[in-house]
């Protein structure tokens, strides 16, 4: 066993797939070396490294592009629901504008007749007065037996 398996084994925990043996092959071959040689160690760890960050990056970018559409979707859901909502609120306040217009003129109409009642009132109470103020006046006439 070389330092590459070796490296693999304990980093791994697991044999080297045959298409990492073949570029450690030409990575010594290029090199002029053999796999047992710790630069050559080096420059796999290295690729695996910048294999993984590069997978990392594109899992981020997808899942930047999946939460960009996602948030896309949410706006437009959000406005649809703004703009319903809003006709909804005017509604509402149509329906408390006349409530109030409503209460107003029941108030205003209760006014009136407690005005109306009052004045009422005070009519019948001034011809009773005159009618009393009549009768006390007018001689009556003597009773005859």
């Amino acid at each position: 066993m070389n330092n590459l398996e070796r490296f693999y084994r304990t980093v791994h925990g697991r044999e080297l797939l045959p298409w990492e043996r073949q570029l450690a092959v030409r990575v010594a071959a290029a090199l002029n070396t053999t796999t047992d040689d710790d630069f050559v160690v080096h420059l796999l760890l290295l690729y695996n490294a910048t294999h993984v960050i590069s997978e990392m990056h594109n899992e981020l970018v997808a899942a930047r592009d999946s939460l960009s559409q996602s948030n896309r979707e949410l706006v437009h859901d959000l406005s649809v629901e703004v703009r319903r909502n809003t006709r909804t609120v005017y509604v509402l306040l149509g329906v408390v504008v006349a409530s109030v217009l409503g209460s107003v003129w029941i108030i205003l109409s209760l006014a009136s007749l407690s005005h109306q009642y009052a004045i009422s009132e005070a009519r019948i109470a001034a011809a009773l007065q005159t009618g009393e103020r009549r009768g006390a006046s007018v001689p009556q006439p003597a009773l005859t037996r």
